[in-house]
């Protein structure tokens, strides 16, 4: 799994290819982890802080849509400056400033020139921001309106319907499907103090990971991140662990009638991988095989190719602290859709049993590590990938040995981990359409 991030990205002078990404790592004495990479080819620093633990599942109980407008809020003023004053500086120092947050975390950063009159001031606001932001109430309610907007746009598309619908039967009542139960109403439901106290209570020096990727060395990378956030409370006591996944809800079939679209959506899934599980490998390769390769695939192979039900079909694995969910999702039209659905579930149900070819797994093979370097050949991509190792303790060296674990991989390794985590006919089913 990857964090998701939102950077321009920038394409360094010289391509990374196979060799050793040297990541520097440590402690502060707050606790802060810091992951640093240098890379001098360019003169520029992409630098960003993320707080563990403080993402939509440390919302408080009865309450959801705090996290998100929190962190989002952050990087519109400071006690200093308004919106309007913080943004023009930022913009005249030609650097970039972001925010967001995820299911566990909330994170923020910048990208700057490296050079010293560009990335003080630029860290200076950043910190600022982070230690004293403004919280204006027009601002507030300008992006609660875009929210609420968001929302009904996202709903008049049967995709997100899909998907909305498989999170409330994947997480019925788990923090994980708190998104799937957003309405204006709960978004109106959020005032500017809710945003203030996560805030406080939630981003703070003992849970926070910083990753810098750049035109900068150790010594001058520690003075960066006192400066940034030194003005922080040092610790926090508000995080807690997000709770286990019970599937108290599998084989269960949801349909929605959609009114307006061609198609129907169809949606098929269940919560299966954590982080940490020793078949994270054999699952990611195996769903390269399945459905994760575009045209290489089998639902491909088989949906698209021989039975013409439609143009694309994707299957993907997400990774989360706890169990995060395997998914299947295409479009297809309203007259096809149980034939496509039954040879889906046919399609799932032959891989899990038999595993997949040796002929597969080496083209499956050749493709994740041949296209490997490409995951980080920018320094935005390479901080996203720091940012995966640090929230989730991944080892130092988890960039430099990812080739060999998925080389290592046989065709019984794949076979028995997906018999082991994926059983057909209890996966959750969602159809969208007439």
């Amino acid at each position: 799994m990857k964090t998701q991030l939102f950077f321009p990205l920038i394409t360094l002078a010289a391509i990374f290819s196979a060799q050793a990404v040297d990541i520097q790592r440590w402690h502060t004495p707050e606790g802060t982890q810091i992951l640093l990479v240098e890379r001098h080819e360019l003169p520029m620093i992409d630098y960003a802080v993320i707080f563990k633990g403080a993402g939509s599942t440390a919302e408080p109980d009865g309450k959801s849509d705090i996290a998100s407008p929190a962190a989002k809020m952050i990087m519109h003023g400071t006690q200093q400056l308004d919106e309007e004053e913080f943004t023009s500086k930022v913009k005249d120092l030609g650097s970039y400033v972001f925010s967001n947050s995820g299911l566990e975390y909330s994170i923020f950063g910048f990208r700057s020139l490296s050079e010293s009159d560009k990335l003080h001031p630029t860290a200076q606001l950043f910190a600022q921001a982070l230690a004293s932001p403004r919280f204006e109430e027009s601002v507030f309610k300008r992006l609660q309106n875009q929210a609420i907007v968001s929302l009904k746009q996202a709903e008049s598309y049967p995709a997100y319907i899909a998907s909305r619908e498989q999170a409330k039967l994947n997480y019925p009542a788990h923090p994980y499907g708190k998104s799937a139960l957003r309405t204006e109403t709960t978004i109106r439901a959020v005032n500017l103090a809710d945003l203030k106290t996560f805030a406080q209570t939630h981003y703070a020096q003992n849970n926070a990971i910083v990753t810098i990727v750049g035109d900068i060395n150790r010594a001058d990378a520690e003075q960066l991140v006192k400066q940034t956030i030194g003005g922080l409370p040092k610790r926090t006591s508000a995080i807690r662990p997000t709770p286990p996944v019970e599937l108290t809800q599998i084989g269960k079939t949801q349909r929605v009638p959609f009114s307006g679209s061609a198609q129907t959506n169809i949606s098929i899934g269940l919560p299966v991988l954590k982080y940490d599980d020793p078949d994270y490998f054999a699952l990611l390769v195996g769903n390269y095989i399945l459905g994760g390769g575009g045209f290489d695939s089998r639902l491909m192979k088989i949906l698209r190719d021989e039975k013409g039900y439609t143009y694309g079909v994707h299957s993907s694995f997400s990774a989360y602290s706890e169990k995060a969910p395997f998914n299947i999702s295409f479009a297809t039209e309203h007259k096809n859709s149980q034939a496509a659905l039954a040879a889906t579930q046919q399609v799932l149900a032959d891989f899990v049993a038999q595993g997949p070819s040796e002929t597969e797994l080496q083209q499956a093979k050749a493709n994740i590590t041949g296209s490997f370097p490409l995951k980080f050949d920018s320094n935005g991509k390479l901080l996203s990938n720091l940012l995966d190792i640090g929230l989730y303790n991944r080892p130092t060296d988890w960039l430099d040995t990812y080739n060999d674990k998925v080389n290592a991989l046989t065709v019984q390794d794949i076979q028995r981990a997906w018999q082991k985590h994926i059983v057909p006919t209890q996966m959750n089913t969602v159809v969208v359409g007439e």
